[in-house]
């Protein structure tokens, strides 16, 4: 696999952690930030495919029952945002 140059901009705090996980784990910095760009972006398409087939079931629930009560669906977004599955305010770096 080639190589390429990205440049990217981080708080100095996150730039720290970086580096302190690289170092942990004996590996170049660039190394350390590829491995965890391909993480991040297998983890988001999981989780596109969970959202996906839960809307699936609701809609198949829906067809057979009706309308989910507006507690249950708060409920449940309560649920999504308590286990990380769902995040209101996606964390932006700076730059």
């Amino acid at each position: 696999m080639t190589a390429r140059k990205l440049s990217v901009s981080v708080p100095a705090e996150v730039e720290e952690m970086i580096k302190a996980a690289a170092t942990a784990e004996g590996k170049p910095v660039s190394t350390w930030l590829a491995e965890a760009a391909v993480e991040k972006a297998h983890l988001a398409a999981l989780h596109a495919a969970g959202r996906a087939a839960a809307r699936e079931l609701v809609a198949e629930y829906e067809v057979e029952h009706g309308k989910l009560p507006e507690e249950s669906r708060a409920r449940a977004r309560e649920f999504l945002l308590e286990t990380g599955l769902l995040d209101d305010e996606p964390w932006r770096a700076a730059g």
